[in-house]
């Protein structure tokens, strides 16, 4: 008998989907890691690191709600593929400045604010078209194997841009970047239309654009459950992920391993984040996410201190690893949180406000980054610890619906 874990496979476009996802996430992740590079090396300072992340945030604060909406109205696939596209033309340009060797910070923040634009058409789009695909009672094992496929850019992104930068430089790293994300462009549109996909035309009984981002809203507030998964989601991404843009100076100036060292230390975050895929693709997750969400984020917060404060090479990757493992839990739960609140011509809509609150993560590298350049790298990573979990807590202890989610 086939195992439910491979059953999905069967589902017509999702290897397609899968491909296009992966190959997606392999550039995203390169893109950041060579962009924390070029910044530090351009400014060695963790203040201008977290900033040029930070710069994503922008419009991600802005857009999702009417991404949401065009993610509803079109075809979600050509969505899709126009994003990867456009990050390709993104990466090109950067690679050109790096190899003529004009490049400036200034240069860096733009580039990172054009990016974050058309990111956040992103992510409801795929959302939105994955649960179009996936039948739901799969949709749990689907979204972990998604992720799974998204973990191979954080395994093999990281390792890739540290020996490329080292070998051939910056520029070199871009440009296959852009290369990546264009091939991620043909598999999504090689991919079927799903069972809610909707014309590229528009029609006379849709309703406009503003009176979709107001229904989207209206839905949104009549939720119980869905304004406290968003200010979870939100307060995790801004407080409790310093520890990112503090690994450049980590690698360099405290480790000292240089830009290999410093992508396998992204690479063994990227290998426990594909663990945690693995454990939830095989053995799924508990009717009751809520108390697997604290127990996870417990766990973060822990091993985040101890990266700290660890000065031993191997004790910090293990420390990575560990937490890659609790952040692909915790994410594969309030996806599916959120996946549960949304309803079929919605979905869209809904997957916007998960995306607005995974699209502050960048803003948590600017809180980091600014934090550790008044206070210091362990104060700021305890501070960091502090100012996620407990925001958990209280949105469970304020929400009944939660508690029974």
């Amino acid at each position: 008998m086939t195992p439910p874990v491979l059953r999905v496979f069967a589902i017509p476009g999702f290897a397609r989907l899968l491909a296009s996802e992966a190959l997606f996430d392999i550039g995203a992740v390169a893109r950041t890691a060579a962009q924390s590079w070029v910044m530090y090396d351009l400014t060695g300072s963790n203040l201008w690191v977290g900033l040029v992340s930070g710069m994503r945030s922008i419009p991600i604060l802005i857009l999702p709600i009417f991404a949401g909406a065009i993610a509803d109205r079109f075809d979600r696939r050509k969505i899709l593929a126009f994003v990867r596209t456009a990050l390709a033309i993104v990466s090109i340009i950067q690679a050109i400045l790096l190899a003529l060797d004009i490049i400036e910070p200034w240069h860096m923040l733009a580039l990172a604010l054009a990016a974050g634009t058309v990111v956040s058409f992103a992510m409801p789009a795929f959302w939105a078209y994955l649960a179009d695909l996936v039948p739901g009672r799969s949709l749990p094992r689907a979204t972990a194997i998604v992720m799974m496929g998204e973990n191979a850019g954080e395994m093999v992104a990281p390792v890739m841009v540290g020996w490329i930068i080292a070998t051939a430089g910056a520029d070199w790293a871009y440009g296959i970047v852009a290369a990546i994300y264009l091939l991620g462009a043909i598999f999504i549109l090689r991919a079927p239309k799903g069972r809610y996909a909707v014309s590229d035309d528009e029609s006379d009984d849709k309703p406009a654009y503003y009176e979709s981002v107001k229904q989207g809203i209206a839905y949104a507030r009549k939720n119980p459950i869905l304004p406290w998964l968003f200010i979870m989601n939100a307060s995790v991404n801004i407080f409790g992920v310093a520890v990112f843009p503090l690994m450049p100076e980590y690698a360099t100036k405290i480790l000292d391993v240089g830009p290999v060292g410093f992508g396998v230390m992204s690479a063994a975050l990227g290998i426990g984040l594909a663990t945690g895929s693995i454990i939830v693709a095989v053995f799924g997750l508990p009717r009751r996410l809520i108390w697997t969400i604290i127990i996870v984020s417990f766990v973060w917060d822990f091993c985040m201190i101890g990266f700290g404060f660890s000065r031993i090479y191997p004790l910090t990757l293990a420390l990575l690893f560990l937490m890659g493992i609790a952040g692909m839990i915790w994410m594969n739960a309030i996806i599916n949180l959120f996946q549960r609140e949304a309803r079929g011509p919605m979905r869209g809509r809904v997957m916007s406000l998960f995306t607005i609150g995974m699209g502050l993560f960048p803003l948590g590298w600017t809180f980091g980054g600014t934090l550790s350049a008044l206070i210091g790298n362990e104060l700021t990573l305890i501070i960091s610890a502090l100012g996620g979990t407990p925001l958990v807590l209280l949105a469970m202890l304020l929400a009944p619906g939660l508690r029974r989610s």
